[in-house]
């Protein structure tokens, strides 16, 4: 039955490691295959057969020997030639995962490196084949199956809703191998390790689901899990030095003397906002451990040995039986081939792309502090005259989303029906966990639904979201949505984190599954609101889970600093924060109305100039900023005025350019106030001669500025020429240099913002 005894009667398979196109300019079309019946011949004298997931970009091979010992040897990154080309990011063997079942460890494949003397610094391939077998003991969940399938989206979504990403796919292309392991100990559960590879990026998912296939009476606990064990190079894993120094390491009176080592090649990271984390860990004191007869401390003397761990860091505590099941969070692995912060920064955000293209919406939306009818109908007049997209009634309108008032909501319907009139969508703000329990903020959380502190046993401030409070609230903002129409929700205070030792809450057992619950239902509440096509704001990072945005780039404490401070401050943090986001990711915040301290010179709305630049830099980056207060500009003033034509203007070229402004950023130059600074949007997948960058520029000081702004073009995926428009004038074609940079002549008088828009020439 095991695929190693049919593996000699085929043809041997080996990775030609032929040089590919750098997928992040060049739209690879290889597909992922996953091929169960492949022997290797370069791990040794023997042939080594088992399974191989592979979209040519990156390769995992799993040896399967007699016996059903299954695990991980080999990891492949095929980078172009120029950044390695084959190499492989294996260092040794580890478990398949870890289980702490009853108090009791388990480790999961079983594959062990028994030939060898222990040394871990690095594999050697000689003989490798002929160490390989299995670990000892009765505590090793074994292979059973396995079974190939097509990754399943977890809610569903439509390219290009809400203006967002039109070329992705949805659910993402790829191959999804599932593999289940039984064990003798336990011979009722099943553990199924799940890698999901996706077609033209080197990514892998990797998750865990526990089953129970009869009721024993007594459930299991998962009192720890470990989603994934890497030993990985030292290239891809990051340094942790026991003899050379750390590239980039300099000792002499440094600040911070070595923390400089470049960042890890793999790119690890799991899909939940809590309780889960990976980290690279130090293998060395586990391969030193004394296996060398004579010389326990020499083993790997001055070896670095990067460790992936990617587990749950409170729990998870999970119950398992034939009712209640496991299933874990995604560890996802990314494979970069560079250190360069640009690549690196742009990899990251095509694996958000490929696994959260919802969060690529971009409705341009008005905070409304005034929910009385004739507020709302004038808001709504303004913003469909500058063609703003979503109202969202703010915190503070005296919006009420917890309410079963059939009157109530009878008239937020008339609302929502006139904002639809005029292509406008309506959402609200609500407060759904945080500071909602006893003491804190909210009104209508009973105290049976409040988190519950384990050492004092007192009620928290939060509502505990793996309670009846869940039920409650789901309720209440279902029966709203299908009442009225609302399709936005802006959920301040989701469940952020903490525990709950409570025993008798409807959705966990007690304090040991309360934080991974609450996280599991907060996520199953994000992802049925994407059902119901509802855009979501939420801080804390349920992106994967059906959220859409979260703060990007600024403190509230600056939102009391006169206008121009405030904005300059925002733009520096908002360019920041282009390395972790994408654009559409975040939200910024512009005050119309006094907000917190600062009165008049910190609001915009009598400021024409800083309304200005916040509505250049903020839909210029791609970014939603909170456009706070009562109406969007004052029409009995003369600045009304002033601003509704800056409106009109910045939206209008927002929208002209819509699909590039919410690509990825590549920084061309930090905001520092003392000089030019911008950024340029890159979309190197454009069809035909569609734009494929646009930069934004901007003086902020008060002297003219002649520069030749050089603007790189790597990204945009162009090679030879360009056709560059700038400040909407005549578009003319320029020929890249070597380095795919071009030069722009500018002069940029003070206070003053510039525009350059690149398109393939036809």
């Amino acid at each position: 039955m095991l695929l190693l005894y049919h593996c000699l009667l085929l043809l041997l398979h080996t990775s030609s490691g032929a040089q590919i196109d750098d997928w992040l300019v060049t739209q690879i079309t290889t597909q992922t295959t996953v091929n169960d019946n492949v022997c290797w011949d370069e791990y040794g004298a023997s042939l080594l057969c088992g399974v191989e997931i592979s979209n040519e970009i990156i390769t995992r091979r799993f040896a399967l020997t007699p016996g059903g010992t299954f695990g991980t040897i080999d990891f492949l990154l095929n980078a172009t030639g120029s950044r390695g080309g084959l190499q492989s990011m294996f260092r040794a063997i580890e478990p398949e995962a870890r289980l702490v079942i009853n108090g009791k460890p388990f480790v999961v494949g079983g594959l062990n490196d028994t030939g060898g003397d222990g040394f871990r610094a690095y594999r050697n391939k000689t003989g490798f084949a002929e160490r390989l077998g299995s670990s000892t003991g009765t505590n090793v969940f074994r292979y059973s199956k396995h079974r190939v399938s097509s990754p399943v989206a977890p809610f569903p979504w439509t390219p290009g809703h809400r203006h967002g990403m039109k070329n992705v796919q949805w659910p993402p292309k790829g191959r999804t191998l599932a593999v289940d392991f039984v064990c003798l100990r336990l011979p009722h559960i099943v553990v199924t390790m799940w890698y999901e590879m996706y077609d033209g990026v080197p990514l892998l998912s990797k998750w865990i689901t526990v089953t129970s296939s009869e009721d024993t009476g007594n459930d299991i606990v998962l009192n720890g899990v470990t989603v994934d064990l890497f030993a990985a190079q030292a290239r891809f894993g990051s340094y942790a030095s026991h003899g050379s120094r750390s590239p980039g390491f300099d000792g002499e009176g440094t600040t911070l003397a070595g923390t400089t080592a470049p960042r890890p090649l793999l790119h690890v990271k799991t899909d939940q906002a809590h309780g889960a984390a990976c980290q690279w860990t130090d293998d060395y004191p586990n391969s030193a451990s004394g296996l060398v007869p004579g010389c326990p401390q020499c083993k790997d003397e001055g070896a670095v040995e990067p460790l992936l761990n990617c587990s749950y860091t409170i729990g998870p505590g999970a119950h398992v039986s034939s009712k209640e099941s496991f299933v874990s969070f995604r560890a996802l692995l990314l494979a970069t081939d560079s250190t360069n912060l640009d690549r690196h920064t742009l990899s990251k955000h095509r694996l958000t792309q490929l696994l959260a293209p919802h969060v690529t919406e971009n409705p341009i939306f008005f905070h409304a502090q005034n929910a009385s009818a004739a507020g709302f109908k004038n808001a709504i007049d303004q913003m469909a005259e500058v063609g703003f997209e979503m109202l969202i009634f703010s915190f503070g309108s005296g919006f009420v989303l917890e309410t079963n008032n059939e009157t109530y909501l009878a008239q937020i319907k008339q609302l929502v029906d006139y904002a639809r009139s005029k292509d406008i969508e309506v959402g609200g703000y609500d407060l759904i966990c945080l500071d909602r329990g006893h003491g804190g903020y909210g009104g209508n959380v009973g105290d049976q639904w409040v988190a519950i502190d384990q050492k004092t046993g007192a009620l928290k401030l939060d509502a505990c979201f793996a309670s009846g409070w869940y039920d409650k609230l789901h309720g209440l903002v279902r029966h709203f949505i299908n009442a009225t129409g609302l399709s936005m929700l802006e959920t301040d205070g989701p469940y952020g984190g903490g525990e709950c030792a409570s025993t008798n809450h409807s959705h966990h057992h007690g304090h040991e599954d309360s934080v991974y619950r609450q996280t599991q239902m907060q996520n199953a509440f994000y992802r049925q609101m994407r059902s119901l096509n509802v855009y979501v704001n939420q801080p804390d990072s349920y992106f994967y889970q059906g959220g859409s945005r979260s703060g990007m780039g600024y403190s509230e404490q600056q939102y009391s600093l006169p206008a121009w401070r405030d904005i300059s401050i925002s733009r520096s943090g908002m360019y920041d924060d282009f390395y972790s986001y994408l654009p559409t990711q975040g939200w910024m915040f512009v005050p119309l109305d006094p907000y917190h301290a600062g009165g008049d010179a910190a609001s915009f709305q009598n400021h024409p100039e800083e309304y200005e630049w916040a509505l250049a830099q903020y839909l210029g980056g791609g970014t939603a900023a909170c456009y706070r207060g009562t109406q969007l500009w004052d029409p009995k003033t003369p600045e009304g005025a002033v601003i509704k034509q800056s409106l009109i203007r910045w939206v209008s070229f927002y929208k002209s350019h819509r699909q590039t402004m919410i690509a990825p950023v590549v920084g061309l130059r930090r905001p520092d106030m003392q000089s030019w600074d911008g950024w340029l949007h890159v979309r190197p997948f454009a069809e035909g001669s569609e734009e494929v960058g646009v930069a934004m520029l901007f003086n902020p000081t008060d002297d003219i500025i002649d520069v030749t702004v050089n603007i790189n073009l790597y990204f945009t995926g162009l090679v030879g020429q360009a056709l560059v428009e700038v400040d909407g004038g005549k578009a003319t074609i320029v020929t890249l240099a070597r380095d795919y940079g071009i030069d722009v002549p500018m002069v940029m008088v003070p206070r003053s913002i510039h525009t350059v828009v690149v398109r393939r020439p036809k």
